[in-house]
């Protein structure tokens, strides 16, 4: 009877710490399975730009290339802020033309001087907007603002004429794309375009080169 009683007290002994040691497993098993959340540090950039455009009118198409700066924050979500200008510099001017054919109010008359063939196309813009982090170092941006486009020509007495009909003038600049980060390197590609009240659109392709680096 004591053998019985000694070997069940023995029995119960064994089972309980297998139980101990089976539940303790499984914690440890359960524990390894919980993800680790991702935590991401604020970070800032800043890129060149550059930006090849088109301006479509009466069947032409009026190209122009344009330089900017972009700097930005970003965590999981942040801002950036961008400005644009062209390499034309002609914004001021004497005379404006409202024609297809070019042609000035001159003392009184409807002329159509003569041009040298020199002209410019003028633009800047200032941009602002959002960004957000998707995951993996990928970020998509877009922005709102202001944008100006002129088209300038040239005439025989050295005088520049507004072109109207090919100028966006004052308008909305709209802004997006894609922007990715590897060890620091920064790279982006996006559409953007200035629209104006009369449907006349400039299209633009923005690339964007520069860094990313820890906010300290």
């Amino acid at each position: 009877m004591k053998r019985c009683l000694l070997l069940t007290l023995c029995l119960c002994a064994f089972a309980l710490a297998q139980a101990q040691t089976f539940n303790y497993s499984g914690l440890e098993i359960k524990q390894e399975k919980v993800k680790k959340k991702n935590v991401y540090e604020w970070e800032q950039f800043v890129m060149v730009n550059y930006a090849p455009g088109f301006l479509n009118r009466n069947g032409s198409d009026y190209k122009m290339h344009s330089f900017g700066l972009t700097y930005g924050r970003v965590k999981l979500f942040g801002f950036y802020v961008n400005a644009m200008i062209s390499t034309g510099f002609h914004y001021g001017y004497n005379y404006e033309s409202y024609s297809y054919n070019g042609s000035i109010y001159y003392e009184g008359n409807d002329i159509v001087p003569f041009y040298t063939g020199k002209n410019s196309t003028n633009r800047f813009s200032f941009t602002a907007g959002g960004i957000v982090r998707m995951v993996i170092p990928l970020y998509f941006y877009a922005g709102i603002g202001y944008g100006y486009q002129s088209y300038t020509k040239q005439i025989s007495s050295g005088e520049w004429v507004f072109m109207d009909d090919y100028s966006v003038k004052h308008g909305m600049n709209w802004d997006m794309g894609l922007q990715g980060n590897i060890k620091g390197f920064t790279i982006s590609v996006g559409y953007s375009v200035m629209t104006d009240y009369d449907s006349r659109n400039l299209h633009e392709v923005k690339i964007g080169l520069g860094y990313t680096f820890k906010v300290n």
